[in-house]
């Protein structure tokens, strides 16, 4: 698997590979192709874009990138999710869930994804 899952505070552990990561828009660039993240667990991720953010884009943000530092992504695909789909959202369950994936790590690759 190269995409892995990660909180925003684990970034560190991925640096030069892929990850997913979720979190809040709190600051977009002027031109739009830069922002801050801040992900489920309260980190600040700094964001490039390949292309520009729509002007409205605003709340949960998810990113599949590669890690370039232990604050910093490069964005390869993103999706942002309207207020309507997240005014529920539990960033404790989804930091919990995403915690156990991450200690579970590969065993569940064959109950998943087939051998």
């Amino acid at each position: 698997m190269s995409d892995i899952r990660i909180l925003g505070k684990r970034l560190a552990q991925r640096i030069g590979q892929e990850a997913i990561v979720l979190g809040r828009i709190t600051e977009k660039s002027s031109d739009g192709k830069s922002a801050e993240i801040t992900t489920t667990d309260d980190a600040r991720i700094n964001m490039m874009f390949l292309e520009p953010l729509d002007s409205n884009a605003s709340g949960y943000i998810e990113v599949r990138g590669t890690v370039k530092s232990k604050s910093t992504m490069s964005c390869n695909s993103f999706v942002c999710f309207p207020p309507s789909m997240t005014k529920d959202f539990d960033s404790n369950s989804y930091n919990t869930m995403v915690n156990m994936r991450c200690a579970v790590g590969n065993q569940l690759e064959g109950v998943f994804y087939g051998d």
